[in-house]
């Protein structure tokens, strides 16, 4: 095998030429960080104000919004009557131990789920009819013995 010693030589020179040329620029970055900084004549210094006063800048007055707070989603009131519905169901003594959802829409009240028995099934429609808002009553209350 042959050995290109041309070859060394140029790449010996090329790394001498890239040391010097960093180590020059080492140089130069240290004497920005060493030098002062340098005053515009464009813009004098502003005067320092007197002691225990306060200078302000002049600006634009900033319109503020009216409130900080979140405005609140709208009341879904078929949610509200439904609400109203179930609690008036959980609040009767007989009703409360039944398996009962309830649902709205306009004013139109739907119940599902189970009742024992006949009578308690027409008891939770008699009742979700007396909750205020409520203009008719679909009882789809299933009747499951035992349940």
């Amino acid at each position: 095998m042959k050995s290109n010693k041309k070859g060394r030589g140029a790449l010996s020179a090329a790394t001498a030429v890239a040391a010097v040329l960093s180590f020059g620029a080492c140089d130069q970055i240290q004497s920005l960080w060493k030098s002062e900084p340098k005053t515009e004549a464009a813009a004098p210094a502003p005067a320092a104000p007197a002691q225990g006063t306060i200078a302000m800048a002049k600006s634009q007055p900033v319109e503020l919004p009216k409130s900080l707070a979140p405005e609140k989603p709208p009341v879904d009131e078929n949610k509200v009557l439904a609400g109203k519905v179930k609690s008036a169901l959980g609040a009767d003594p007989v009703l409360k131990m039944l398996a009962i959802d309830t649902g709205a829409a306009d004013g139109v009240v739907t119940l599902y789920g189970t009742a024992n028995n006949k009578k308690n099934r027409d008891r939770a429609g008699r009742v979700a009819a007396g909750v205020p808002g409520v203009k008719s009553v679909k009882n789809e209350l299933v009747i499951v013995a035992g349940s």
